[in-house]
């Protein structure tokens, strides 16, 4: 049986820690709970069992899980892990007295691993290390979640901020446009920080598991989740790349992370050499809505937290479907799209050897995207008023628009990632 062993980057705290919380819980139930939402956005799947492929399974019930949480700081992971099994102990102890409970939630538990490797993506040189102790203990990666990244907030501009909640109070509690950003910053590894800690880091990340999430000793697709954030626009000029002359890096950086994310999958999908039947690393975006984390801590006093917690409940009272606000539940997006069946989501599944179309090379024989296209959304967390959680889609700004735009990004985080991989030899 081949058990799912997930990465999560970031794990040992705020969403990172609620994915992680989440994906156990889930697992535990025979049919979690959160396999049974669909976005209401999302068009209904008219695929018959004949079109649905083998690969697109995501197997349940659940018997097990490899559970790695790549962080920084290993202490801080090994307090982490303790309080998720305890989490984890707690659920399972709930599901026993369910009077029809059946000991699948037990069996899961002997069959639990958490495991700590140490990683830091403002220190590339970590990544290859990280990369070879998991090669060297696992025999496959089937999902890595690229949750990890950081917030150059520095300050509130006080009169921007009153501005925003006089004239538009639900945005400014949902999508603050007053926060005065740490800019211009350039890493140890000589590139932008913001951006190789928040995206670039993530892709080499990615390029470097490829052999153990393409492995076919995990038969199912391999997904890899790019989390993202509703502050992601764009926000810097042509050929700034690595955000260091842009002063919104943190929403930048995020939609550069939702472009990375379309275009891996289109070529995913896209690829002339991969038979139709084939496993497939697919590439999705999902975001956490508004949660209460220490991401932006510094900004107020320790006294005014829970008053900020307040606000976010009043702003889900007053209708808006994007403050979950527990970490938990802003993990039901990246949860969601780790463990659903591809088959629900087989409008982002078309590729240029569909026979809505035929022709996905050019005449010089490159890569062209298909005309039936990848749709451009993100996932996102969402509640209703009594903080009931559902999965929402929005499209990605601009999405289609910059398709040509998250080619050419690719391209360059390709091209830096050879020189990168050719400069370790």
């Amino acid at each position: 049986m081949s058990w799912p062993i997930i990465v999560v980057t970031g794990a040992n705290g705020g969403v990172g820690f609620g994915i992680c919380q989440r994906l156990l819980c889930q697992l535990s139930e025979k049919t979690p709970s959160d396999t049974l939402l669909r976005p209401k956005q999302l068009p209904e799947n008219r695929q018959n069992d004949s079109q649905t492929r083998d690969a697109d399974q995501f197997v349940l019930p659940c018997e097990g899980i490899t559970l790695i949480m790549a962080c920084r700081s290993v202490q801080r992971a090994k307090d982490a892990r303790e309080k998720l099994l305890k989490i984890l102990d707690e659920h399972i102890e709930k599901l026993r007295e369910r009077p029809q409970y059946d000991g699948h939630a037990d069996s899961f538990r002997r069959n639990v691993k958490i495991e700590i490797h140490q990683v830091d993506l403002a220190a590339l040189a970590s990544i290859p290390k990280f990369v070879k102790e998991v090669q060297n203990k696992y025999p496959y990666v089937s999902h890595l979640i690229c949750n990890a990244g950081i917030a150059p907030f520095a300050a509130i501009d006080w009169p921007k901020c009153f501005h925003q909640l006089f004239t538009a109070p639900l945005s400014a509690l949902t999508t603050p446009r007053y926060y005065k950003q740490i800019w211009g910053e350039v890493s140890q590894d000589g590139y932008g920080f913001v951006w190789q800690c928040n995206m670039f880091g993530h892709y080499i990340l990615y390029r470097d598991l490829y052999p153990l999430l393409s492995s076919p000793k995990y038969p199912h697709d391999s997904r890899v989740v790019w989390t993202s954030s509703l502050e992601a626009q764009k926000k810097y000029e042509a050929g700034d790349w690595q955000l260091v002359k842009t002063r919104d890096v943190y929403g930048s950086s995020k939609y550069q992370t939702e472009l990375v994310s379309l275009e891996l999958d289109r070529r995913a999908l896209d690829d002339p050499d991969a038979p139709e039947e084939n496993k497939r690393v697919r590439h999705f975006t999902a975001h956490p809505g508004v949660t209460h984390t220490n991401i932006a801590q510094n900004l107020i006093s320790p006294l005014m937290q829970p008053l900020k917690v307040v606000l976010f409940y009043v702003a889900r009272w007053l209708g808006s479907p994007d403050h979950p606000i527990a970490v938990e539940k802003g993990a039901i997006s990246v949860v969601w799209v780790s463990i659903i069946s591809l088959s629900v989501l087989s409008i982002f599944s078309s590729s240029s050897k569909s026979p809505q179309n035929a022709n996905g090379t050019s005449k010089d024989g490159s890569k062209t995207h298909p005309t039936v296209r990848r749709p451009a959304v993100k996932f996102s967390a969402q509640t209703d008023w009594w903080g009931n959680s559902r999965v929402g889609m929005a499209e990605i700004e601009s999405g289609e628009e910059h398709s040509a735009e998250a080619k050419e990004l690719v391209d360059y985080c390709e091209d830096l990632y050879q020189e990168i991989k050719a400069a370790r030899i």
